[in-house]
């Protein structure tokens, strides 16, 4: 496919066949209905899952996709919530089924893993499943009480592997990021390697605790640092645009 082909199709698509998924379009092209472009625009050219109004046919898309990502997950929840209050109830009984099979994403799995866990106790099961409690805590941020449910499962599991000495590093990332959420501030600080690479987790802490005097402290720190990571640029760079 040429680049002039491709924009051909984009500029002559409003009168052609308008496939409403990738499957459909995929389907027109294995019967010549359209170019093998109608496949590939449609594949790649989804609208974003926030415009309004929303496009229930990407949506549905979206939800047939295997290994969908947290972020993804955050951003359908919050569309699949809001349109199922709709008042057609074909387009709320969707938006119902689909949120129903988007928890059960995370039941499955973390009941194997729980079953698992209970014949013989492996560590990377029990982090595993405390990573998926802390995705079903993000996910049902709305509902405070289940939320901090989930949260406390993961900082259950993760903290049995801190005490016992076997958390790993990522383990133990997880686990500050958990213990921020239940505002264990102090907790997260302890655990935290004293290294330049926990600057930014420390920067949170300090800002979640309203420590000005230790923002300044650790902003200084990176300000003063050569070497700073990708982030550490943004943050200087925001905390520089607000305070000019």
């Amino acid at each position: 496919m040429s680049l002039k082909d491709s924009y051909s199709y984009i500029l002559k698509m409003n009168s052609l066949f308008i496939p409403r998924t990738p499957s459909a379009a995929l389907q027109a092209v294995e019967e010549d209905i359209l170019p093998i472009e109608a496949f590939i625009y449609k594949s790649t050219a989804l609208n974003p899952i926030l415009m309004k109004p929303y496009n229930l046919d990407e949506i549905e898309w979206l939800l047939s996709r295997r290994n969908r990502d947290l972020e993804t997950n955050l951003i359908l929840k919050t569309v699949l919530s809001e349109i199922a209050r709709d008042e057609d109830k074909e387009i709320a009984l969707f938006a119902a089924e689909s949120l129903n099979a988007l928890e059960k994403e995370y039941n499955s799995p973390l009941m194997k893993l729980k079953e698992q866990i209970e014949d013989d106790n492996s560590p990377l099961d029990r982090a595993k499943a405390a990573e998926v409690y802390y995705h079903m805590a993000l996910l049902n941020k709305d509902e405070s009480s289940l939320c901090n449910f989930y949260m406390k499962e993961a900082y259950l599991m993760l903290g049995g592997l801190e005490n016992e000495d076997i958390a790993t590093p990522e383990n133990r990332l997880l686990l500050v990021r958990i213990l921020l959420h239940l505002k264990l501030y102090e907790q997260a600080e302890q655990i935290l390697p004293d290294h330049k690479e926990s600057r930014v987790l420390k920067l949170e802490i300090a800002f979640q605790k309203k420590d000005v005097n230790k923002i300044r402290q650790i902003l200084e720190s990176i300000r003063n640092d050569s070497d700073q990571s990708a982030e550490e640029i943004e943050i200087l760079a925001f905390w520089d645009s607000t305070h000019e």
